[in-house]
């Protein structure tokens, strides 16, 4: 399996694939336009050496000689480095100075005549001159050969190589930085709509800021474009729920009060039985219908929290109380709020807000006792610091089994299936904490029951 390459990386390696295809070409041509230059110059510097020695070339008594000794021979031009043989003889093969071992050259001219040889182990760069000469009044042909090894050619042709190959490292890493340097201005801004889809919540579906290079204009206005089609299609799905559950209320409520009046019928007829049967699935269809309008207008991903203004959540859990005490002591059970200090104030929504402490209590006086009704007490507690305020909602009821907490706020989810219940109102729950950037976390409590904990930030 391929893993995935990233930009960047693409980048550099097309930037440094073809960078350093370059520099091994640009590298290759220098060596050899740098050898036949540097190999050219040490010729005419060899062809010098040898019309120098020609020069010192002399007749006494009848006889050619050289006025030059071996040993001044070393500085024609081997910069001290290497070594240099000679040799001078007439065409008829008298050898009038220098090596006789000296490889002839390939052909006889009176021009300059270049070539390659080995002498006592050492590779040579020769040059051999046909000059005529006069000797007692008469001409004779002398050849000059002098022979130089290469070292000093390969030396010098080295230190430019090194020097050119550090020259093109340094180029490189030079243009290497700058390459990564204008890499990252120019995915700046994909950088910039990354960081920001990944700052946004899950469940923000609002348009992207469209201030872009033209480049990747189509892309952020192929996402705002997708990004509205998930909204048209939410908020359709959302607005048939509301609908459905909307005008199945009516019905709902019809057939609770023919119901209700059916069972004031003093006598006791064979229908009673049916008539509070019919009763109690008409009050659960109101209660699901209700929670289900309640889950369609929570969904996070249409509200605007731009519309979200400051809450004080310690008047939200009084009207709270005070709307579910009445069903609370009808159950036998208590209801406590409980609050230590001076609560700040948060950013919310006042209709959610209740709705979530009105859910939590409510979901506590019907699930607190597991299968048997419950008389024990429920508390609202509000905490604070400077940073968070937390709303806990609990019970000393039987608790939740540890394998079912991660599900309670599955929608119709119901861990106890003999107890009355949409399952939904953990669900609304969570989606209205998702809408404030809250946090939600379900507990057993150490000393027995169930404990739901909301972290808001404060302001």
């Amino acid at each position: 399996m391929n893993k995935r390459q990233s930009i960047r990386s693409r980048l550099l390696l097309w930037i440094g694939l073809p960078f350093t295809a370059l520099a091994i070409l640009a590298l290759i041509s220098s060596h050899l336009l740098l050898s036949r230059q540097i190999n050219a110059t040490f010729d005419d510097l060899l062809l010098n050496a040898a019309q120098r020695l020609e020069r010192r070339i002399y007749t006494a008594d009848g006889e050619l000689r050289i006025n030059m000794h071996y040993f001044s021979i070393s500085t024609l031009g081997s910069r001290g480095e290497g070594k240099i043989f000679y040799r001078i003889k007439e065409n008829d093969g008298d050898i009038i100075a220098g090596f006789s071992g000296l490889t002839d050259p390939p052909q006889t001219s009176h021009e300059p005549i270049f070539y390659d040889v080995d002498y006592a182990g050492n590779a040579l760069r020769a040059v051999a001159l046909t000059l005529p000469f006069r000797r007692g009044g008469e001409p004779v042909d002398i050849e000059v050969v002098v022979a130089e090894s290469k070292e000093a050619r390969h030396t010098l042709t080295n230190d430019f190589m090194i020097t050119l190959t550090g020259l093109m490292v340094v180029t490189g890493l030079l243009a290497i930085s700058i390459a990564l340097l204008a890499i990252h201005l120019g995915l700046a801004p994909l950088n910039a709509v990354s960081q920001a889809l990944r700052q946004r919540s899950p469940n923000d579906l609002h348009a992207l800021d469209d201030a872009a290079p033209k480049e990747i204009l189509p892309l952020i206005q192929s996402i705002n474009h997708l990004m509205q089609r998930m909204r048209r299609s939410i908020e359709s799905t959302q607005q048939l729920n509301a609908d459905v559950s909307h005008q199945l209320r009516t019905p709902v409520s019809e057939i609770r009060a023919l119901t209700e009046m059916s069972l004031k019928d003093p006598s006791q007829s064979p229908a009673h039985t049916s008539l509070r049967e019919i009763q109690r699935i008409a009050e659960h269809a109101s209660h699901t219908v209700k929670q289900l309008l309640k889950y369609a207008k929570t969904r996070s991903e249409l509200v605007d929290t731009s519309h979200l203004e400051s809450v004080d959540l310690i008047a939200i859990c009084h009207d709270a109380c005070a709307q579910t005490a009445p069903n609370i002591y009808k159950q036998s059970q208590e209801l406590a709020f409980d609050q230590h200090k001076a609560i700040p104030n948060i950013l919310g929504d006042p209709i959610m807000l209740r709705w979530l402490v009105t859910n939590l209590i409510e979901n506590a006086s019907v699930h607190a006792g597991g299968s048997m009704a419950y008389r024990g007490v429920i508390t609202v507690a509000l905490t604070a610091d400077t940073r968070q305020v937390t709303l806990t909602v609990s019970d000393e009821g039987t608790g939740v089994e540890e394998a079912q907490l991660s599900k309670l706020t599955e929608r119709f989810f119901r861990h106890n299936k003999h107890t009355p219940g949409s399952g939904l109102g953990l669900a609304i729950v969570e989606q209205i904490t998702t809408t404030h950037s809250a946090h939600l976390a379900l507990t057993n409590r150490p000393q027995g029951g169930f404990e739901v904990t909301v972290t808001f930030p404060a302001i």
